[in-house]
């Protein structure tokens, strides 16, 4: 398999995510989505999915004693979804001190969905059924 043909593997799974995100409603102002990304180094590339997007499949409890910020910080965050939803600034706070109080539940499959054998599996067979078809092309034509 070339490396961009990883690459294509890899920017299907990555439009997967960003599409399951969109059927879920967890994409209001698209930041979210904007952090993964594909990273492509000499011979090898890789998904990158921040971590903190287990939150949306996994949900997140209240907030602990002596929590450290996120970066952005998650008032900043809640903002940025409060202003993409049209609910007025007021909210922010309230919503935060929500969260921080009773954490907020997950929705499964979010990413497992998209990342599941199964997807992954057909996305693979799509790339090996081009390489193939390359690699016969390649024999006919020397035949040839």
């Amino acid at each position: 398999m070339t490396n961009d043909q990883i690459i294509q593997f890899l920017e299907a799974l990555k439009n997967d995510i960003i599409h399951s995100m969109q059927e879920n409603e967890k994409y209001a102002t698209g930041q979210s989505a904007s952090k993964i990304s594909i990273t492509d180094e000499d011979d090898s590339a890789s998904l990158q999915i921040p971590a903190y997007l287990q939150a949306l499949e996994y949900g997140r409890g209240p907030t602990g004693v002596n929590a450290q910020s996120g970066s952005p910080p998650m008032i900043d965050r809640i903002r940025a979804w409060c202003q993409a939803k049209g609910i007025p600034d007021k909210a922010v706070w309230a919503i935060k001190k929500t969260i921080d109080k009773k954490g907020y539940k997950g929705i499964p499959g979010l990413l497992t969905g998209p990342l599941s054998y199964e997807n992954i599996n057909l996305h693979l067979n799509q790339v090996i059924a081009r390489i193939s078809d390359s690699i016969a092309q390649r024999i006919v034509d020397a035949i040839g």
